[in-house]
């Protein structure tokens, strides 16, 4: 630029631009404008391409300056012939902007637009040709992505990606390799997602480029993979770098919930919460909500049924939308919700279409759904079934390094599934694994116990027995007015000593007492304490 200046050649100066502009608009977007400035105005002010590059460098511009990049390309287009292959260029950068803004059919339809002018326009050649179908690929694969359609998503960005290091700036390289890691974390392949993540970083040293919205995914994709494996040292490192990364871009909301599941599994729920909300209030301008609106109503019920506070879970929960692959897989929750207030039979019934797809089921939640059949299983007394799903559960938890399936499933029930497990026969590496869950659930339930804590939350039925009995009325006459036998009676008191780690009737009144637990009046469900085990690593 300087010698061209120099040498009086501004022209010279703005080919330059032209020809670089993709990668400086995203690695120095402020440089970018910077240096165009530097040219005399007459060489560039009525050139659409510049004008472009001015709206390229705005995109990932924070709070609304962002917006400015699409004047600056609408302005562009509108002095560009339509089949001039620059403006097929500008438009598939105006539909990443209208992606940064939440106007997802926007998006879809800039990129129809570009497609039929890219078959319109007489190209300068095949390289022109493969770059355009490698950017209109990404693209398109990112909205499909911020839809929740990750089959179709899949194969846009594997061609992206095939042709990133050629036809793609490094910018939207390291973009399609976060979008592809976070497919990867929906299929359960966390070993793949790390694969991508760590091509993408590789990518991006020695730029800023892992400070910026073209990174989030990657970044976002990593803090999952570490929520799944349960290691929280690394999801707070990550944490930071997500924050500087997404901010004011379309991944934020995303990452609020990303972030948030590592703040309930830490039992911060109010901060998890606070994140829930602000992702929501932002999807909420979004056309169409992207998908990770409904995952995170997913986690505010998740966090609903860990604070005891079924009723409002399940109306989270029956207002979530259907997803063909079980994605998100609301019926697991539902499951889970019953299960811990004793309704066995509801918990199966919540996993039916789950059963129905079978192994089409979406495999980073399909985990989950087998540990849950385990406990099911064992609670109806089939041990032989019990023992298939929990061994299936676990070789996916040994070959994917996830340990979210065990928040599922109440501490005293995953206990049992665990010392079950150990008396069969199993690959070295299961049984391992085996040992350390046992392990790490005995010291849950051993300090819970030693605090004075519950150790496994009480069902509906039980809790209005154990009211019951505060009352002072005989257990021949709770079981009367309850309409159940007396060998139902002796299982409900039974239940409730081994919860609350009590010996006698009074200990439990004493301790129910201490402990505030009641009766939600009109409740299905009733009120329960949470299911979750702390972190089992």
């Amino acid at each position: 630029m300087d010698a061209r200046l120099d040498a009086g050649d501004p022209p010279g100066a703005v080919t330059l631009v032209r020809s670089a502009w993709r990668g400086l608009s995203a690695e120095s977007p402020a440089g970018l404008r910077e240096l165009i400035e530097t040219i005399p105005d007459e060489a560039w002010r009525d050139d659409p391409v510049i004008a472009a590059a001015f709206g390229a460098s705005y995109r990932t511009a924070r709070g609304d300056r962002s917006r400015s990049a699409l004047a600056y390309f609408e302005a562009a287009l509108m002095s560009l012939p339509c089949d001039d292959p620059d403006a097929v260029i500008v438009r598939l950068q105006s539909a990443a902007a209208l992606r940064t803004l939440g106007r997802l059919d926007d998006a879809d339809d800039a990129l129809d637009l570009a497609a039929e002018q890219a078959q319109a326009t007489s190209a300068p050649g095949i390289e022109w040709r493969v770059t355009v179908r490698a950017m209109a690929a990404l693209q398109r694969g990112m909205v499909q992505l911020h839809r929740g359609r990750y089959a179709d998503a899949a194969p846009l960005l594997a061609f992206a990606d095939g042709l990133g290091e050629r036809h793609l700036s490094r910018a939207e390289h390291v973009e399609c390799l976060g979008g592809r890691a976070l497919i990867a974390i929906g299929a359960g392949e966390l070993d793949a997602a790390s694969g991508f993540v760590q091509q993408a970083r590789s990518i991006a040293e020695g730029t800023l480029l892992l400070r910026s919205p073209f990174a989030a995914t990657a970044l976002i994709a990593e803090l999952m993979v570490a929520v799944e494996r349960l290691d929280s040292e690394t999801a707070h490192r990550i944490e930071v770098e997500i924050a500087a990364a997404a901010e004011g871009s379309d991944w934020e909301p995303f990452g609020w919930i990303a972030t948030a599941r590592l703040h309930a599994l830490e039992r911060d729920f109010s901060g998890a919460l606070e994140l829930i909300r602000r992702a929501g209030e932002s999807y909420r301008t979004w056309h169409p909500a992207g998908s990770g609106a409904a995952l995170g109503e997913l986690l505010r019920a998740a966090i609903l049924i860990r604070h005891g506070q079924g009723d409002a879970a399940w109306q989270v929960l029956s207002e979530l939308p259907s997803d063909a692959r079980h994605d998100l897989c609301a019926g697991r929750y539902v499951a889970q919700l019953r299960l811990v207030n004793g309704d066995v039979e509801g918990a199966a019934a919540a996993l039916a279409e789950c059963d129905a797809l079978g192994e089409a089921h979406a495999a980073r939640t399909l985990a989950e759904v087998q540990l849950l059949r385990a406990a099911i299983e064992a609670e109806r007394g089939n041990p032989a079934e019990s023992a298939l799903w929990c061994d299936r559960s676990l070789h996916h938890m040994q070959r994917t390094g996830t340990r979210s399936p065990l928040i599922m499933v109440p501490p005293l029930m995953l206990r049992e599934l665990m010392n079950q497990a150990s008396s069969r026969r199993q690959a070295p590496e299961i049984a391992a694994l085996v040992e350390r869950i046992r392990s790490a659930v005995d010291a849950r339930l051993t300090a819970a116990g030693d605090e004075g804590g519950m150790l496994a939350p009480l069902t509906s039925r039980e809790t209005i027995v154990l009211d019951q009995l505060r009352q002072g009325k005989t257990v021949a006459t709770i079981a009367q007015e309850l309409f159940v036998s007396g060998n139902t009676m002796k299982t409900h008191l039974r239940n409730i000593y081994r919860k609350l780690g009590v010996g006698s009737r009074g200990e439990a009144v004493r301790k129910a007492q201490a402990l505030g637990l009641y009766v939600t009046p009109g409740s299905p469900l009733g009120h329960s304490a949470s299911p979750e085990p702390d972190a089992l690593h």
